[in-house]
């Protein structure tokens, strides 16, 4: 399809390596294009006021940074998920959230592309350092002024996308008109959809968007934003569909 399809399965994992293996082997069944995992450095990304909030946890009552600590991926099952992405034959996009994140992505797994989280750190200094070490950058439209006179004219070289702070969000809170903008004067821009099912994102794939990126989840998730495997399948299906038959449709006379 010219509109890929990622699939995000980063959402409470945990670090639990069996239950990332189920959903990237869920994402490659559902043809998703690429799995998308989430990166970041908990001391930076939990603001001070927080880190030592004490909060129940699946490990016990734990202060808020220590539990971010042991729910991030550790370095182990990082290369593990890097193998399976490569026997699986589905591609791997990490996003981050910070340059210490961005750094042990580089290192670590080599990738041409990377994706900068909605909730980043520091903006400024993360797209300057990404745009110094990854052949392609996938940032979020929300701070289009501060990279994109990194990149000058040289619109093809990144992927801005637009997505909402909240998961679910409000409808008025999507406003896809304001992709319009930029996919009119030749952007690459992609959505990050985090509202429940797979509608409106769906009729993206009209607007000629370069992604649509949706959460995938198990049958039991209770976050509707996070899609089921079989949701998701519905998805790929559906944007099938909707390529063929606006390909398909003859030409006004």
């Amino acid at each position: 399809m010219s509109c890929k399809l990622y699939a995000n399965i980063g959402v409470s994992h945990g670090n639990d390596f069996n239950l990332l293996q189920n959903r990237l082997i869920a994402a490659a069944q559902c043809n998703a294009d690429a799995v998308i995992i989430n990166k970041s450095t908990p001391w930076l990304v939990v603001p001070d006021e927080k880190k030592y909030v004490s909060i129940e946890t699946e490990w016990g009552s734990l202060p808020y940074v220590e539990a971010a600590k042991r729910s991030e991926l550790t370095e182990e099952n990082a290369a593990k998920l890097v193998a399976l992405s490569k026997d699986v034959g589905i591609p791997l996009i990490w996003s981050v959230t910070d340059s210490t994140a961005a750094e042990f992505v580089r290192d670590f797994s080599e990738p041409d592309i990377i994706k900068l989280h909605y909730d980043t750190v520091d903006i400024y200094e993360l797209s300057r350092f990404c745009k110094a070490h990854y052949k392609h950058v996938i940032f979020p439209l929300e701070h289009i002024d501060i990279y994109a006179p990194l990149y000058g004219k040289s619109k093809l070289q990144y992927t801005t996308y637009h997505t909402t702070a909240d998961f679910p969000p409000k409808h008025p809170e999507m406003n896809f008109r304001i992709m319009d903008k930029y996919l009119n004067v030749g952007y690459n821009v992609g959505y990050e959809g985090r509202e429940p099912g797979i509608f409106p994102a769906l009729g993206l794939v009209y607007k000629n968007v370069s992604h649509i990126e949706k959460y995938l989840g198990e049958d039991d998730s209770d976050n509707p934003s996070i899609l089921t495997p079989a949701q998701f399948y519905d998805l790929f299906n559906s944007m099938m569909l909707m390529e063929q038959s606006y390909d398909e449709m003859p030409e006004s006379e």
